[in-house]
């Protein structure tokens, strides 16, 4: 575990758990419709954990749902074991209140020739931080990671990914797209680990944040550490501010400010929703984004 004895929310959480899942997948199976975990918390602590096994050759898509009002704090930790062959989608979709501090965090494992899709979307709560922990343990794993976060008001939220890739012959894509409006704070680290028997690794990684207003903030720590010398690897960060040219071309056929800066905040985002092949998964997403932005934008 790359975290270690500093694994402080798993720590916390192992502390204070008193509710949780397992769910097993046997090998070959292939589920039709999406596995849907909700947890609503109204107020005080909540600690869960969430332990899943999928089995050599399954199929599965996971939905797991974090919401809740009231002044409070949540602890999550879900752990991921993929079996050789497997293939999961697996969303994550936070709407805590904004007076929630939120500790998430994700830990996989990913056998030979396993594949994970994971989608984590921070959209809610006070002070929020989201780790990703992922290690490949079989030749041939391929983990993608495409994350939204929406920072509103005097939030923080902190998105913190360490990806391992231990084996040869493995690839990873991450593609991070942040809007930020009032005087919220975000802040993305990612880490992304080659050993030194890990050649032919393809790993890159990419965090975009559009800013909406002068007094939002977002930093970005992207890092590589490479121990193998035949890989392809890389990294990308950008910060910007709607296109005030794309702006001015929208109203000027008609669309009124608020709509025209929804369309192009939407854009910005569209690329990471889109990937997901479930369309009502699509649809869904599409309209909390809505929501989001109807609200805060």
């Amino acid at each position: 575990d790359p975290y270690g004895a500093d694994d402080a929310i798993g720590a916390l959480n192992t502390a204070f758990v008193a509710d949780g899942y397992f769910v097993d997948i046997a090998d070959g199976t292939e589920l039709e419709k999406p596995i849907e975990l909700q947890n609503l918390q109204s107020g005080g602590q909540a600690h869960v954990r969430l332990l899943t096994r999928v089995g050599a050759g399954a199929k599965a898509t996971i939905v797991e749902r974090q919401s809740g009002e009231g002044v409070g704090l949540v602890s999550s930790v879900s752990q991921l074991v993929l079996g050789d062959g497997a293939e999961v989608t697996w969303l994550i979709v936070q709407e805590q209140s904004d007076t929630t501090t939120h500790l998430a965090q994700f830990k996989a494992h990913l056998g030979k020739d396993a594949k994970l899709t994971l989608f984590v979307m921070n959209a809610g709560g006070r002070l929020v931080r989201q780790e990703v922990v992922v290690r490949t343990t079989g030749e041939g794993a391929d983990f993608k990671l495409r994350g939204i976060n929406l920072l509103a008001g005097d939030t923080h939220t902190d998105t913190t990914m360490v990806l391992d890739h231990a084996v040869p012959h493995t690839t990873s894509t991450e593609v991070i797209r942040n809007v930020v409006t009032g005087k919220a704070r975000g802040v993305f680290q990612g880490r992304i680990n080659v050993h030194q028997h890990a050649q032919k690794t393809n790993a890159k990684m990419a965090c975009n944040t559009l800013l909406l207003s002068d007094d939002g903030e977002f930093s970005t720590k992207p890092e590589l550490e490479i121990f193998a010398d035949d890989v392809v690897c890389g990294h990308g960060a950008t910060v910007t501010e709607i296109d005030h040219d794309h702006l001015f071309y929208l109203m000027a056929r008609g669309i009124d400010e608020k709509s025209a800066r929804g369309l192009l905040v939407k854009a910005f985002v569209a690329e990471v929703i889109e990937e997901l092949e479930d369309e009502a998964l699509v649809e869904a997403l599409e309209a909390r984004l809505d929501d989001w932005f109807l609200t805060h934008g």
